[in-house]
């Protein structure tokens, strides 16, 4: 069975919506409206990494459904393929800068393997940035858009390679701040959380039975489920059943698969199923879901 699940390319995305933002050549877009940002208010499986820096107010951001408030002075990053969701707030001013895989492939440009150490000391959560470096770090987008402008495109790559190394420098420096404590500190619940949650983004598309995670773990599915819920708040079965409706969302949104494909790619034994399970989770038909 085939269980690639579709990833969105930026050109793609833009294809379905008609912004104002500044957009290279479907490279890379710098997106300085929140309103815009509408493109991202369904859960959305980006070919892309997106940094989303708060300068006032406050973001609500979903990262694989784990969601976050981006506060002012504080960035957000995500890397390309997880599934990202932005949650309108009021009074937010904000810059973001959403690049390609493909843009920062051909500038030879890992962002995960730089940055992922790091960001894993934040739980890939928000990072703060100084009132200096926020300072330093505006200029970059008149800079590159008035590159853009002028089709100075020797000056763009750079610009952009420039910020991607600034935002790692940012990173570093906030990880020298906070150390990483030793494992052992990590409250178990926590771990397991972890643990669980990293599972289930690998095999959510073809496994919804929380036995199949716990066996991974070699803990019953009782002890998964109490430590979950202890944790997060939120049963480990609605955990799977999120991050499945997550999935068939984006499929729906975003792809022209049908729904018959879109069951055959989370592993539902009829379309039916899937249409039963989907309307379960959220009051409405896949077909309703598509068409409003």
């Amino acid at each position: 069975m085939n269980t690639a699940l579709p990833v969105i390319s930026l050109e793609r995305l833009l294809a379905r919506h008609t912004l104002k933002m500044l957009n290279y050549r479907n490279k890379f877009l710098v997106v300085d409206d929140f309103a815009d940002l509408s493109i991202l208010e369904q859960p959305t499986r980006l070919q892309a990494v997106t940094l989303v820096v708060c300068l006032q107010g406050e973001v609500e951001c979903s990262i694989n459904l784990r969601r976050y408030r981006v506060n002012a002075r504080q960035l957000l990053v995500n890397f390309s393929g997880d599934i990202i969701q932005v949650h309108k707030s009021a009074n937010v001013k904000c810059l973001a800068v959403i690049v390609s895989e493909e843009y920062l492939q051909s500038l030879r440009f890992d962002f995960r393997e730089r940055a992922s150490t790091f960001l894993a000391l934040c739980e890939n959560g928000p990072v703060d940035i100084s009132e200096e470096d926020l300072h330093d770090l505006l200029p970059y987008r008149n800079l590159i858009g008035k590159n853009i402008i002028e089709d100075n495109d020797d000056v763009v790559t750079c610009l952009v390679q420039a910020l991607a190394h600034t935002i790692i420098a940012y990173i570093r420096k906030r990880h020298n701040m906070k150390p990483r404590g030793p494992e052992a500190t990590v409250p178990r619940p926590r771990r397991i959380f972890e643990k669980f949650m990293g599972l289930l983004s690998e095999h959510h598309s073809r496994e919804r039975s929380l036995s199949f995670y716990a066996d991974k773990m070699y803990l019953t599915p009782k002890y998964v489920s109490r430590m979950v819920k202890t944790y997060s708040g939120k049963r480990a079965i609605d955990w799977i059943s999120e991050y499945v409706i997550a999935e068939a969302c984006i499929m729906l949104a975003h792809t022209d698969l049908t729904i018959q494909e879109i069951a055959y790619h989370l592993n539902f034994p009829t379309q039916s199923a899937f249409g039963k399970y989907f309307k379960q989770v959220t009051g409405r038909s896949p077909k309703h879901y598509r068409f409003h």
